[in-house]
């Protein structure tokens, strides 16, 4: 069932434009997606570093976006709850975000998003875990 990147991208075209002048999708397999943000300097926080909402909501678009990969392009499967820890400051680069669906059950879907400055996949800024759950109406 994994859609590709062009699919997801289309979708949120389709779906949810203001996240889609943000976001975008690039890469997907089964269980997981890698979003990315592109620097945008109108988005710093104080200091020039890109700020937590940011951050949050790349691990956020991220998630949904691994959720597609075993639900299809679902509109409403939606954020249960997300946390993140803040691991260093990220500033002026784009930011990926790897979201791995870590658990799939009649409850929702687990997962665990690390985020990094592109470049540099192996010096997290963020890490995110969270719960996604499907409210389709059947």
């Amino acid at each position: 069932m994994t859609v590709t990147p062009d699919e997801v991208n289309a979708f949120l075209r389709n779906q949810y434009a203001a996240a889609a002048a943000k976001y975008r999708c690039e890469v997907t397999e089964p269980g997981v997606a890698v979003a990315r943000w592109c620097f945008d300097a109108g988005e710093d926080r104080p200091g020039e570093l890109i700020s937590g909402p940011v951050q949050f909501g790349l691990a956020d678009a991220a998630f949904w976006f691994a959720t597609f990969t075993l639900l299809g392009l679902r509109p409403m499967a939606v954020t249960s709850e997300l946390s993140i820890r803040f691991l260093r400051a990220a500033s002026a680069a784009d930011l990926l975000a790897r979201a791995e669906i870590l658990r799939h059950g009649r409850s929702g879907l687990v997962g665990e998003i690390r985020i990094w400055a592109d470049g540099e996949p192996d010096r997290l800024v963020a890490l995110a875990t969270g719960t996604y759950v499907d409210v389709t109406p059947p």
